[in-house]
């Protein structure tokens, strides 16, 4: 296998000349203009920020030859979704003063803000940073936010994995203190790193993004096959604990672009705990020489895997190790557990599991909501909170004691019991999209409660009231709320139309397929009543959708 040698982005030579991500954007964050634009835009994104505008009044203002409205979306990088109450509060009063007012949980159990102002982006970053939080490689050509099942850290009997999805944020966050520098003025912090970069980063980082999830070996809550390594615990007979490593996953793709495709990541290996870093790094490094610098919608790891074959990408892997790997152990994920509802923790403690729709946590007009809700428990009562896969937040380590206090609040506040939820809301992913996100073609967060009903409506009109039934919506074929692997994914095409797909399920271990192009929301019952129809007909008793779909309609 060769290495590209065309001619490279200019994104590529942005990263060359900045400098370890520094460039201009000091000068820029400190000028008086409301936007940054050219080469700083882009490295703005590696400290987690992205340059937005308000695409709502994006026509009226240009029309009108005003300024247009910029704002800024920062990521916060969570490893594991875990935070403390203290944490919590903070990201709650950052939402209050510097923010929309919403807190966003993304599908990567990070935290997203949005409406932020240019002169709130270094307040946030010191507010961040003094409690132990930091945007910076929650967005970038870096090693991005690491999943991890949310019960592997509540229900942990072994610290070492406990404190894995940390230890790998640690290990291969980059090492440069340019965000300090920039956003914190210097100060020297506890999450500071040396100067000098990684090897396996160099002078440019990576081609593009790299996702790391840590799965449940009885579910797969975080989608392991759609990332670009995965973990899953597993014991070998002679060597003990350790990983049954993923690789070469990906799910976005380009309509522009025919030869851009989704992937499930192949098996590679098994490794002990004290061979998983050197093995990470051994990829890292394979997709740092190999990944295609020339074009950028290309430029994922799994394209490299594509292109020459498995088999050789593992080769390239092992070269770079110094060692064979050996083979992988079995693999036999169940569903996603949605993790929603009460459960007994094996410490004896509770946990509770609330469903945020789009994983917007927000308020009504009257001050309550699922916001207030939480800000309320966490001055109570010290407990954890957890970000799951599926954009929700558990609240864990609640004393016995003190479940009618939760539950008191929650009442209070008009939030929903999981008893309450209807089968296709209970599940149901959507990536922000408009009015915020430049990539969108389409709506979705804002039109996922009307998508919603509609399937909803139709399982009902069918008698399938009672079936669960996968449904995650974007507004763009990226695929950040991972609708490629869905039962039912609904991605934007146009501004008015959506691609389906169908047969993706549960155990999020199979692609889902094209079922039909450009179809309009409205349009959505009448185009899956024929199929829905089948599947209670020809369905097997307890089978999900997908595999209905895949078994029967789409074999």
């Amino acid at each position: 296998m060769t290495k590209i040698e065309a001619s490279h982005t200019v994104e590529e030579e942005f990263k060359r000349s900045s400098d370890f991500l520094r460039g201009d954007l000091s000068s820029e964050i400190a000028s008086s203009k409301p936007s940054i634009e050219g080469a700083s835009e882009h490295l703005l994104k590696f400290h987690g920020i992205y340059a937005q505008d308000n695409r709502d009044v994006r026509r009226e203002r240009s029309l009108a030859r005003e300024t247009l409205e910029y704002i800024f979306m920062v990521r916060v990088a969570i490893p594991g979704g875990r935070l403390s109450t203290d944490q919590w509060l903070a990201l709650d009063e950052i939402a209050e003063d510097i923010a929309d007012g919403t807190i966003r949980l993304t599908t990567r159990q990070a935290v997203q803000f949005h409406g932020v102002l240019k002169a709130g982006l270094r307040p946030m970053a010191f507010e961040l940073d003094a409690h132990l939080m930091t945007s910076f490689g929650a967005c970038g050509d870096v090693v991005r936010n690491t999943v991890m099942c949310p019960d592997l850290l509540a229900n942990g009997d072994n610290a070492r994995l406990v404190l894995m999805a940390d230890h790998i944020a640690r290990t291969f966050k980059p090492a440069t203190r340019a965000h300090w520098e920039i956003f914190v003025n210097g100060e020297k912090s506890a999450t500071s790193e040396p100067d000098n970069e990684h090897s396996f980063y160099g002078e440019t980082y990576l081609p593009r993004k790299f996702k790391i999830a840590i799965a449940n070996p009885r579910e797969n809550c975080v989608d392991v096959f759609a990332q670009d390594l995965g973990l899953i615990p597993a014991t070998h007979d002679e060597l003990g604990e350790g990983f049954n490593v993923v690789v070469a996953g990906g799910l976005g793709r380009s309509y522009a672009h025919p030869d851009t495709f989704a992937r499930l990541a192949d098996p590679l290996t098994f490794v002990t705990y004290a061979e998983l870093d050197d093995l990470i790094r051994a990829v890292l490094s394979t997709y740092r020489d190999l990944g295609d610098r020339t074009d950028r919608r290309r430029a994922r790891m799994k394209y490299i895997a594509a292109d020459a074959g498995f088999e050789q990408f593992r080769r390239e892997i092992e070269e770079r190790l110094g060692q064979e790997l050996r083979a992988p152990l079995a693999l036999d994920l169940g569903e996603a557990d949605d993790h929603l509802g009460w459960r007994e923790l094996n410490d004896g403690s509770l946990q509770l599991g609330i469903r945020v729709g789009a994983g917007r946590v927000g308020d009504g007009p009257d001050g309550k909501g699922l916001r207030s809700a939480l800000r309320e428990i966490a001055q109570t009562l010290r407990v954890d909170f957890l970000i799951t896969a599926q954009q929700d937040i558990l609240i864990s380590s609640i004393s016995p004691e003190d479940r009618g206090v939760v539950e008191r609040i929650l009442s209070v506040h008009g939030v929903r019991g999981v008893e309450e939820l209807g089968n296709v809301e209970r599940s149901a992913l959507a990536c922000p999209a408009l009015p915020t996100c430049s990539q969108a073609l389409a709506e979705a967060e804002r039109r996922l409660p009307d998508v919603v009903s509609l399937v909803q409506g139709e399982l009902d009109a069918n008698g399938l009231a009672k079936r669960r039934l996968q449904l995650r919506m974007t507004g763009c074929p990226n695929g950040c709320a991972r609708p490629a692997v869905a039962e039912i994914g609904i991605v934007g095409r146009t501004k008015n139309t959506y691609d389906v797909f169908l047969g993706g399920g549960p155990r999020g271990d199979r692609l889902a397929s094209l079922y039909q192009e450009k179809v309009k929301l409205d349009d959505l019952p009448e185009v899956l009543r024929p199929v829905l129809e089948r599947w209670k007909a020809e369905g097997l008793e307890d089978e999900s959708f997908g595999d209905f779909y895949t078994r029967v309609v789409s074999p």
